[in-house]
């Protein structure tokens, strides 16, 4: 099913995503120092606040809702719907929802967790490359990650 439509002006949205675009960076680059702490709840819980953060971005470029955590999961789903690699967009995000669940079951060891950071950043680089150039400035996500601009 896809997501449900949100109606806001377009400076509403255009504050949304520079609200989300910072929180996105912020919570990725947390996870290393956490992992570095064997602190793996954390590190994975970070991982996926980035991931949802920039589904949130994209959400609410395209105008669609993503209050919870089904509406982030339909937006994502969607959009791998819409690509020409759904599978490997599909899997990413059950292995960002798995650093999610982590936060709660803490059944992950290192090598899973690693192994799903990796695979958030993916979902985190599709998601980065569907916003407009205003929000990315042409940076890819890596760039973008390093200039720790706001």
């Amino acid at each position: 099913m896809p997501p449900r439509v949100r109606r806001e002006t377009p400076t509403r949205r255009d504050a949304r995503i520079r609200k989300h675009l910072p929180k996105a960076r912020e919570y990725w680059s947390k996870w290393p120092a956490y992992l570095a702490e064997d602190d793996l709840c954390q590190a994975g819980e970070k991982g996926w606040g980035a991931v949802s953060q920039l589904a949130k971005a994209v959400a609410t470029h395209r105008g669609w809702n993503h209050f919870g955590h089904d509406e982030i999961r339909a937006v994502i789903r969607q959009i791998a719907d819409e690509s020409v690699n759904p599978e490997a967009i599909r899997r990413s995000l059950m292995y960002a929802e798995v650093l999610h669940g982590n936060f709660y079951e803490i059944n992950l060891d290192r090598v899973d967790t690693e192994l799903a950071l990796t695979d958030a950043k993916f979902l985190m680089t599709v998601l980065w490359d569907l916003l407009p150039h205003e929000y990315t400035e042409g940076m890819t996500f890596d760039d973008w990650l390093a200039s720790g601009d706001n």
